[in-house]
């Protein structure tokens, strides 16, 4: 397996060289608006999927010569097109991990659905100033560069331990809907026996 696949997402709100390196053995996925950066910085697609709606329609006819697969969708459908790109991935690919740039920010509304998506598979968000992901129970070491890094129950998480951070707690039942884990800070420790916890790591935009 050992596949990375990276998927790049509108919206288109965040600096490529920001977010992206190069890797060995990466999957490159551009998803409607994405495409634009892939195709502006020369970077080869393995896989293009969307209703392209929302690029130049030049940008469609440069796809047949540029990605080694293209799925275009209807307009109308019942689903976003990143979310069809992770169902069609998650049942055609093997891979280790998924990471998507974008997908955060613009319309709330999408990016509810993308929290939607973390739910239902292993998977990252990451744009300039955002770091997402899920923790399954467990002890994990979080090295978090960003300054603030935040906790959410998605389902709720028993006996969670924060060590290391600057704001700690001990044993604590985290309901989803409880937001006293906001707005920490630092590196450190996450340990829980049960559930699934939403980590935002986040820097503000002034500071960037």
């Amino acid at each position: 397996m050992n596949k990375k696949i990276k998927i790049f997402s509108g919206p288109n709100n965040y600096d490529l060289k920001n977010v992206y390196k190069e890797e060995d053995d990466e999957f490159i996925i551009g998803v409607d608006s994405g495409l634009t950066y892939l195709v502006d910085n020369q970077i080869h697609i393995n896989l293009a999927i969307g209703d392209f709606d929302s690029i130049p329609k030049s940008y469609i006819s440069l796809l047949e010569n540029l990605a080694d697969k293209v799925i275009q969708l209807p307009v109308d459908k019942n689903m976003t097109d990143l979310a069809f790109a992770i169902e069609y991935i998650y049942n055609n690919y093997a891979y280790d991990e998924v990471e998507i740039y974008g997908g955060i920010g613009n319309r709330i509304d999408h990016f509810l659905a993308n929290v939607n998506l973390l739910k239902r598979f292993q998977i990252s968000f990451r744009d300039n100033s955002h770091y997402i992901y899920v923790l399954k129970k467990g002890k994990h070491q979080i090295s978090n560069p960003y300054q603030h890094i935040s906790f959410f129950a998605m389902e709720d998480c028993y006996e969670l331990s924060l060590r290391g951070f600057r704001f700690p707690l001990d044993n604590y039942f985290l309901t989803t809907s409880d937001s006293i884990c906001v707005s920490n800070e630092g590196s450190g420790i996450v340990e829980f026996s049960k559930g699934r916890l939403l980590v935002v790591c986040s820097n503000d935009e002034n500071l960037l």
